[in-house]
């Protein structure tokens, strides 16, 4: 009896090290990322190398129309599916659209990316930016007709706590990419591309974003060419009226450029005493591809049942993304006072 005893110690002993020793792994890996790793950017963030600060460009002196599209493609690792057949379709449809510059968010899978500039490469959208830093990357991609002259980052320091994985704000390193764009004619915009904290039901991510808005607001005031043209888009995860956003707006001098209500996606243009903006439409993007996959789109950790429908599920149509896109075509004239 002692013997059969000892045995039920020994394989209950074995049973409980296995997923215990797996867990201290796991931690070690977290605090090792976390430590070593998320605080990591490569992007640009040093604006005193900004030669265009130093010489600022010639103005626009002709009138120009622009279509300004902002977009989340909602591609990341296990909590989106048929990455590859939407970057195709979402390429397209900004190849239908004959956009001038796109700022896309979340776009995270690097291999998702070069399918995604690879189908845009023979079009006029073949500029392109990213800000590369953190752990997954903070998922923002500029895209541009026009050649981009310089490239600076600002990460914001108001995140949501590290240890919140199953959020992965932080982990994201989110922030605001600036691209400087040339025109034919030499003059330069601003392109600014955002994403901020998602709420996620947790009432102290509200703060962390009233924080980015204001660093938004200072990045802005900082980088910005004076008197240039420049506009701001992206996920903002809040909505106009909202105080976070309307703070930005103030003390950004953000001005509307969209004629429709587009929820938490925004496309705004920065006031200039020089240019009169005037927005022509506003068009919601949305769509439809076929799917090697179910359709599927989280926001959070997904369940093992809804994993495996994911991987193994019958193929179907799926949406482009669990965001809608939208597009403003803005025409803009030089003031003549």
């Amino acid at each position: 009896m002692s013997t059969w005893k000892s045995t039920v110690a020994r394989v209950l002993l074995k049973s409980l090290t296995v997923p215990f020793a797996f867990l201290i792994v796991l931690v070690l890996i977290v605090l090792f990322a976390a430590v070593f790793i998320n605080p990591q950017i490569q992007a640009e963030q040093n604006l005193a190398r900004s030669s265009l600060l130093l010489a600022p460009p010639p103005p626009l002196r002709e009138p120009l129309t622009l279509k300004i599209v902002t977009y989340n493609v909602a591609d990341a690792y296990l909590f989106t599916g048929n990455r590859e057949e939407r970057m195709r379709a979402i390429a397209a449809k900004l190849v239908e659209l004959d956009a001038d510059l796109v700022g896309l968010q979340e776009s995270f899978v690097q291999a998702d990316r070069n399918i995604l500039l690879s189908v845009l490469a023979g079009s006029k959208l073949h500029h392109h930016m990213l800000f590369p830093g953190a752990t997954v990357g903070n998922g923002l991609l500029i895209l541009s007709a026009f050649p981009i002259q310089e490239a600076f980052f600002h990460r914001y320091e108001h995140s949501n706590p590290w240890y919140k994985l199953w959020q992965g704000d932080w982990w994201a390193g989110k922030g605001v990419g600036l691209a400087r764009v040339m025109l034919p004619n030499g003059a330069i915009i601003d392109f600014y591309n955002t994403h901020a904290q998602a709420g996620r039901g947790d009432p102290g991510n509200a703060a962390v974003r009233s924080g980015q808005m204001k660093e938004l607001t200072d990045f802005i005031k900082e980088s910005r060419l004076p008197g240039g043209l420049a506009f701001v888009v992206g996920d903002f995860n809040t909505r106009r009226g909202n105080m976070d956003l309307e703070y930005a707006v103030e003390h950004a001098g953000m001005q509307e450029t969209m004629t429709l209500d587009s929820g938490i996606d925004q496309i705004f243009a920065l006031n200039t005493p020089h240019y009169v903006h005037e927005t022509l439409e506003t068009i919601r993007i949305d769509g439809t591809t076929q799917g090697s996959r179910p359709e599927f789109f989280l926001s959070r950790a997904p369940s093992p049942s809804e994993l495996w429908n994911a991987w193994h599920g019958k193929p179907g149509m799926t949406a482009l993304s669990d965001h809608s896109g939208f597009m403003s075509t803005i025409r803009i004239t030089p003031n003549a006072s």
